[in-house]
């Protein structure tokens, strides 16, 4: 089983070693080089390869970077995209006055899930 990271400080989002999984892999998200003040929300778009739904909380009163999160063995071979916000990041990361940092990324899981014996 593998482990990617994904790193939220970067633009664009970075994974290590890249953003490609397969069932039972496990995923963590990070807030990088970003401050702990910093808080980022994690929300999958459409549907989720991992077997805890999210959002997922970073920073603030939560840890820095998530657990590692298992990717579901009932996972459908497709890209999963998630859209993160930003909030209480460092004034050079803010859009405009009262706006947040928004990014957008995804995870693709590159193999069907095992075929059911009957």
């Amino acid at each position: 089983m593998a482990n990617i990271t994904v790193d939220l400080s970067t633009t664009p989002i970075s994974y290590a070693p890249g953003p490609e999984v397969k069932q039972g892999d496990t995923v963590t998200f990070t807030l990088g080089s970003l401050p702990s003040s910093t808080e980022a929300t994690v929300t999958f778009t459409d549907g989720t390869c991992l077997t805890v739904a999210g959002p997922y909380q970073l920073g603030g009163t939560h840890a820095i970077a998530t657990s590692p999160l298992t990717v579901s063995n009932t996972a459908q071979k497709r890209p999963y995209p998630f859209d993160v916000v930003i909030t209480n990041a460092p004034k050079d990361r803010k859009v405009g006055p009262g706006e947040h940092d928004r990014k957008n990324g995804g995870i693709d899981v590159t193999s069907e899930p095992p075929k059911e014996i009957r």
